[in-house]
């Protein structure tokens, strides 16, 4: 009977130890045996942007922008030709990396642009990071949504050097639907998000169909964003 006891009490312990761990972990999607995730592969005692760029494009791309990344990524890598109208800028010491291409005008066209900006910032509690990925599209100086465009976040755990990536709207608090109205055409104002090179901060900029802008901050308090909205 003692030892069936001792037996209940273990295993009373250790789903108590699971409860709290489960509540006290800012970031859920760790614990959830469905998430996806990556291992971040990195030389020295730490990963820098490079390796988050790596793991995020990865071998296979799954996409066509993705594939035009992964093209201009290997190139600068191996420091070859990018290509016409393509550039990328990657700053270690700030965690920041931005992949930009540029589509002349012509006779058939009016010209465009993509740009794909990444960083990351380092979790107030130590054992994470937060990876965020922006993509920013413009058709004859316009913004547009694309399926391609918006925001996406990954999550780093530290130890395990596991990134789980989701959209980060509860376990970050970041709503990507920020607060806009219907324009008298019926259609939602584009939101496209610039990602901080200095700073920690994200700006959310409002484009409207007739031109106008409006700027809204997102602060970063160390765990995850406040929209000052």
């Amino acid at each position: 009977m003692n030892r069936l006891k001792t037996t209940f009490c273990i295993i009373a312990l250790m789903m108590a130890a699971l409860t709290m761990s489960a509540q006290t972990n800012p970031y859920p999607e760790e614990t959830d045996a469905d998430a996806y995730f990556k291992v971040v592969k990195f030389q020295g005692q730490k990963p820098i942007i490079n390796d988050f760029v790596n793991t995020y494009i990865g071998n296979e791309p799954e996409d066509e922008l993705t594939g035009q990344l992964y093209e201009m990524w290997q190139n600068y890598k191996k420091n070859k030709p990018l290509g016409e109208n393509k550039k990328v800028t990657v700053d270690a010491k700030n965690g920041f990396a931005s992949f930009e291409i540029t589509y002349p005008a012509d006779e058939n066209y009016h010209g465009g642009k993509t740009v794909v900006e990444m960083v990351y910032w380092n979790c107030s509690d130590s054992k994470h990071k937060v990876f965020a990925i922006s993509t920013k599209q413009w058709d004859n100086n316009k913004a547009i949504q694309t399926e391609f465009g918006g925001i996406y976040f990954g999550i780093y755990n530290n130890t395990t050097h596991k990134i789980y990536y989701n959209n980060g709207v509860q376990s970050l608090g970041f709503d990507k639907e920020i607060k806009t109205q219907k324009e008298s055409t019926g259609e939602y104002p584009v939101i496209l998000y610039d990602l901080p090179r200095v700073g920690k901060d994200i700006k959310a900029i409002i484009n409207y169909n007739n031109g106008s802008k409006k700027e809204v901050l997102i602060k970063w308090t160390g765990m995850k964003f406040d929209i000052q909205q």
